[in-house]
């Protein structure tokens, strides 16, 4: 008799086990899932078929994976954060890396200047050393090309005045040589660099420097007789573009290739018609804001 109520005990404790609808397993109680985790989860991509209820294993997981997403996102808020706060402070660098060239004070000044490169590095994400004029392409910020070079041309400048900083001035003059093409003042910084050969403690690096951003400087024929000047921020834009996308595609290079064939005879054709000029000039400011808007 004892056995018997023993399993219809059993059979009842059977019967009243509940299968989770998110893994499947047996369990007593099942708990429903609250608005907020549902949200939480969601926010974290991990709501697709969520179920109302589930089991505690399940129901403790959520809990876990909630707690691991709010933490990264909080990470992720962070790291956007200091991001701002850290190109707000490169201004102030910049200043007060100059005022110390003004004072003389080249030590610590180049120690503001490589703060600055480090704060750009962080931003971009980007190792010790591997700033690229390329990523400021498309971007509202890419007139930093212009700061960054003056930067490097100090720096190249400071390292110079001590025999222990060649590597360090060669490495300035490597990346100099890569930011200056596309900057504003390559012309005034080329010129100086032909001075500064005849003076500097290291001329042969400062030969490489010269050598190596001449045979980099971009051509773009029809666009510099359009706008009158290769250093034409329009003109800058647009090298920006065949370097960074045409470049990169078949046919881009294809048109690249095409362009460059018949620039010289159509340039040559602009410079004696004004209203050609005129109208090219209008149809390339048009392709110009194309390329920079967001």
């Amino acid at each position: 008799m004892n056995n018997e109520r023993e399993k219809q005990a059993q059979m009842s404790d059977v019967l009243a086990l509940k299968k989770c609808p998110h893994c499947g397993a047996s369990t007593e109680d099942l708990l429903p899932i609250e608005t907020g985790m549902k949200v939480a989860l969601q926010a974290a991509g991990m709501a697709d078929g969520l179920p109302s209820m589930v089991c505690a294993n399940c129901y403790d997981n959520f809990t876990s994976q909630v707690s691991q997403g709010v933490k990264l996102r909080i990470e992720q808020e962070t790291r956007e954060k200091n991001k701002v706060m850290l190109w707000k402070n490169r201004v102030n660098l910049i200043k007060q890396a100059r005022g110390l060239m003004a004072q003389k004070a080249y030590s610590e000044a180049a120690v503001s200047y490589e703060k600055y490169l480090r704060i750009l590095e962080v931003i971009y994400s980007r190792k010790k050393g591997e700033l690229d004029p390329k990523i400021f392409n498309h971007s509202k910020k890419s007139k930093e090309v212009t700061v960054i070079t003056s930067v490097y041309w100090d720096l190249m400048r400071i390292y110079d005045m001590s025999p222990r900083y060649g590597d360090r001035m060669a490495q300035a003059a490597a990346k100099l040589s890569l930011f200056v093409p596309y900057s504003q003042i390559y012309p005034d910084i080329i010129k100086k660099a032909e001075a500064f050969q005849r003076s500097a403690k290291n001329p042969h690096i400062v030969k490489q420097f010269l050598r190596q951003s001449r045979s980099g400087r971009p051509r773009c024929f029809i666009a510099t007789a359009v706008f009158e000047s290769p250093y034409a921020q329009e003109v800058q834009t647009l090298r920006w573009f065949r370097d960074t996308t045409l470049k990169r595609t078949y046919w881009g290079r294809q048109f690249v290739y095409f362009y460059y064939k018949i620039s010289p005879t159509i340039a040559h054709f602009i410079d004696k018609s004004p209203l050609t000029k005129k109208i090219l000039r209008y149809l390339l400011k048009k392709i110009v804001n194309a390329v920079i808007s967001p």
